[in-house]
């Protein structure tokens, strides 16, 4: 989720402020997920509590070690191989040389791989990763482009491994084709198509099998936001402090009472502008269309609105324009309703998903001084939460239903 690149090795970058990295190199359109934010997993022997300041579990390992990890694990002799910033994870492009035979995969991908290595914390779940693979493999045979994993020697989609003295699950992922949402054009129709994609993936993980998921907690899942508060130290501007307390004093009495209303679900859980990939409608065409979906570190049981929260949150903080929510909400309406109990609370829901996104990315800067690249969005995050925290509820939501309607009644002429 905050903002994350690709640091080197040929390859022209696209930062994103809460999550993975677009890639695009050698002329090629594609991207693939390239690791999970900040989180601390939970399990039922010892369950763990979101991140805490100053908690340092990203993996220490080299580009050497990795190579000897994709030969070992997946007899793939590395061509090329680029790293991929991310909060806590480390995660690798890498390019097979298809000339040398490999004993493990039955063919290599030519789009290439992202290797995953997660977190200390995270790999102390291993349910969880099974989870994100169920997740990623139902949805493909449902027609929603995503990441495939890849079996390793030992028939399995990820092993844990030693790396520095602590041990780290890693992946192998296939390499999708694409460009991310942030770079190409954005007309009314691909912000109302970001709404009906996001609702078409909750309604496909419906019949997906929660179990694995179920104790997952992450600082990002919004019911957690009231643990921002432990992060706030790292606002300086006492005027933007201000603003993250009125939104969290609003989340504590407008939503957590009232948790048990909102209808819950597994949901993807960071629908933002550079997991989302997508294509020309055709090969001449200008246009484009939303042909896929990658990072799934976020998936969670949680609640619809706070999808629906979150999607709204990045296709405005991408347009720089509030009235994008509505092109969000008209398209995801076509799929899943939005009861009006949940519409009451969007404008908070979603200012407290911009001020996460603030206020971690600071916190990341804080403590990894090389990613200072996380701060480039802030002026615009901070003038796009003011602007919707000057809204009341009531104007906010006319704002977005007359969006919605001109919108849809231009398109249906």
């Amino acid at each position: 989720m905050e903002m994350k690149t690709i640091v080197k090795k040929q390859s022209i970058t696209t930062t994103h402020p809460d999550g993975d990295a677009a890639v695009e190199g050698d002329g090629s359109e594609s991207k693939e997920e390239v690791g999970s934010p900040i989180v601390v997993p939970q399990t039922d022997a010892n369950p763990a509590d979101t991140l805490k300041p100053g908690s340092a579990i990203r993996p220490i390992v080299s580009e050497d070690e990795v190579r000897k990890l994709a030969e070992r694990l997946y007899g793939i002799i590395v061509l090329e191989m680029c790293e991929l910033v991310s909060y806590d994870d480390r995660n690798f492009m890498i390019q097979a040389d298809s000339y040398v035979k490999n004993p493990i995969l039955k063919s290599i991908n030519a789009g290439g791989y992202v290797m995953k290595i997660a977190n200390s914390l995270d790999s102390q779940d291993e349910s969880f990763f099974d989870g994100q693979n169920d997740i990623m493999l139902h949805l493909s045979k449902r027609d929603i482009k995503c990441p495939v994993p890849v079996q390793n020697i030992y028939g399995k989609f990820y092993s844990l491994e030693k790396l520095a003295g602590s041990e780290h699950v890693v992946r192998l992922l296939e390499y999708i084709p694409g460009k991310v949402f942030h770079g190409v054009p954005h007309p009314d129709r691909l912000f109302y198509q970001a709404g009906q994609f996001i609702a078409r993936i909750d309604s496909a993980l419906k019949s997906v099998d929660k179990a694995k998921i179920l104790n997952r907690q992450s600082i990002w899942m919004l019911e957690n936001f009231p643990k921002l508060k432990d992060f706030v130290y790292v606002i300086k501007d006492e005027h933007h402090k201000d603003i993250i307390e009125q939104v969290l004093d609003a989340f504590n009495r407008r939503i957590v009472p009232n948790l048990h209303e909102f209808q819950q679900g597994v949901i993807y859980g960071d629908f933002n502008e550079h997991n989302i990939i997508v294509n020309k409608k055709a090969a001449d065409s200008k246009e484009y269309e939303i042909t896929g979906i990658i990072d799934f570190g976020d998936v969670c049981y949680s609640r619809y609105v706070f999808e629906l929260a979150i999607a709204m949150t990045y296709m405005m903080l991408e347009s720089n324009d509030l009235d994008t929510g509505g092109l969000v909400m008209a398209g995801y309406s076509m799929i899943r309703i939005i009861p009006p109990h949940e519409k009451d609370v969007l404008r908070v829901a979603i200012a407290a998903r911009f001020c996460q996104s603030l206020v971690l990315g600071l916190y990341t800067a804080t403590v990894d001084s090389s990613n200072q690249y996380i701060l480039s969005t802030q002026a615009r995050g901070w003038n796009m939460l003011e602007a919707l925290w000057k809204e009341s509820d009531k104007d906010i939501q006319e704002r977005w239903a007359t969006v919605a309607e001109e919108y849809l009644t231009r398109s249906t002429k």
